[in-house]
């Protein structure tokens, strides 16, 4: 199929001389008098990070004639995919593009890209805003850079309760308090309102949700920095609580050992992000049933 699209693009474009002018009689509207450009080289600028995933693919092609056009086209991917792209007056989104011929802005006009193997057809019928219009065409290769995207979030959203450290030994019924650290209550949920994940997490004192990063160990009472204290499950009396996520069929569990790993980041418009990732767990559900598991949730805003 890819050899057929590749024969049918030749003959579309076969007959395009290096920028010439011709009348075309037979289109409507103002496109009456052309420039054809047969675009030879492409050049790759730096992509730019417009925020919410979008880049700016920036490109600039020229020909022996000494013309030159330069297209900005916005994609969620690094790399410039197929499509039709549409004229913008900025770019905000993909699918879009903004472009110059000669140093005049395109006024009208999509531009098209296809993508044989390796081998790049860029075609448009434009208007540019001194009046002109060109037929452009390029066929060549072009490399971009992939880079990294900036966190976006998720969907998943958290709110921080802060308490006192106190720790009851249940044989004496004797209340300990550990006035250097403090107890900060994470709930995590989803972007239906549903709870996912607690996690009761002890720290330094007066710390910032992007203060706590780093690998908590989950213990049974944890009352020391770096340490998340434990769920618990109790079915003879119908309770179970404390740190836990919701697994992948819809259940809770309650983590009573293993590791958590909390990272912070900044999204494109500066909000920090957690992201929780579990391994090496020991679970207890409502009903006292033991297992292991894992979780990771990935860049959860801090409700406002």
């Amino acid at each position: 199929m890819k050899q057929i699209r590749y024969i049918l693009m030749l003959l579309v474009m076969i007959g395009f001389t290096a920028c010439e002018s011709d009348s075309i009689e037979d289109l409507n509207g103002e496109f009456s008098y052309i420039t054809f450009c047969d675009f030879t080289t492409a050049t790759v600028q730096p992509t730019e990070k417009l925020g919410k995933g979008v880049k700016a693919l920036n490109t600039t092609y020229t020909d022996n004639a000494g013309n030159t056009l330069t297209l900005r086209f916005g994609s969620k991917e690094w790399v410039l995919a197929e499509g039709t792209y549409i004229l913008a007056s900025s770019l905000s989104e993909g699918g879009k593009y903004t472009g110059t011929i000669n140093g005049a802005a395109i006024s009208e006009g999509n531009v098209d890209v296809n993508l044989v193997g390796e081998t790049y057809f860029v075609t448009g019928l434009l208007k540019t805003t001194d009046g002109k219009q060109y037929r452009v065409k390029y066929k060549g290769a072009m490399a971009f850079i992939v880079g990294e995207d900036d966190p976006e979030p998720t969907g998943y959203t958290m709110s921080i309760q802060i308490s006192s450290v106190e720790i009851m030994d249940w044989t004496t019924w004797q209340t300990t308090v550990y006035p250097d650290v403090t107890k900060y209550t994470i709930t995590v949920h989803d972007a239906n309102g549903k709870q996912v994940a607690l996690f009761d997490v002890i720290n330094g004192n007066d710390k910032g949700a992007d203060q706590l990063a780093g690998t908590y160990t989950i213990v049974s009472d944890a009352h020391d920095p770096m340490q998340i204290s434990g769920g618990y499950s109790l079915p003879d009396y119908g309770m179970a609580g404390g740190t836990s996520y919701l697994d992948d069929a819809g259940k809770m569990q309650y983590l009573t050992g293993g590791i958590v790993e909390i990272t912070t980041s900044t999204s494109a418009d500066g909000k920090t992000l957690l992201s929780f990732k579990g391994s090496a767990l020991e679970t207890i559900d409502a009903a006292g049933a033991t297992g292991s598991g894992e979780f990771n949730l990935l860049f959860v805003s801090l409700d406002n």
